[in-house]
């Protein structure tokens, strides 16, 4: 039982994940209009393209581990990132980088719960630390193309 309970906290996790990609890919995508011809679309297309890759790498490791879709789900995470999104988005209104950058920091926090609470197995948990250090790589860039370069610690 506690095994099947470890499994069906890793499938909404991994769902939930999944969702706030979408919503992200959903956001970079309305962006690119604003972007077009500009130094931020190669970030943008960047974002978007990473996103997908996210994706698709979890559904792979939910296909193998034939987790498939969870008929009910808690949505615990997915419910935080658009408590957050939707808190952001009434008092912060500094332009693109600054979404760009909150949007990046909300899916940090959401890895951060998965990886503190859901995680039992190590393949899925290195795949999560992978995409999580790639997500604050993002915004370490997006902060340096914000601050002037004097300021950036970042490479």
């Amino acid at each position: 039982m506690h095994n099947t309970r470890n499994k069906i906290r890793e499938m909404e996790a991994l769902n939930d994940l999944i969702q706030i990609h979408a919503d992200k890919i959903e956001m970079y995508e309305k962006c690119k209009q604003y972007c077009a011809g500009c130094y931020l679309a190669e970030l943008v297309e960047d974002m978007v393209q990473q996103g997908h890759y996210f994706i698709r790498l979890m559904n792979a490791y939910l296909r193998k581990t034939n987790a498939g879709e969870p008929d009910s789900v808690n949505r615990g995470i997915y419910r935080t990132w658009l408590e957050l999104r939707a808190l952001y988005a009434l008092h912060l209104t500094t332009g693109l980088l600054a979404a760009f950058e909150f949007n990046e920091d909300a899916t940090i926090r959401a890895y951060e719960i998965v990886l503190a609470e859901l995680v039992p197995h190590h393949e899925l948990k290195q795949i999560l630390q992978h995409q999580k250090q790639i997500l604050i790589n993002n915004q370490r860039h997006i902060r340096c193309i914000q601050d002037p370069p004097e300021q950036c610690p970042y490479p």
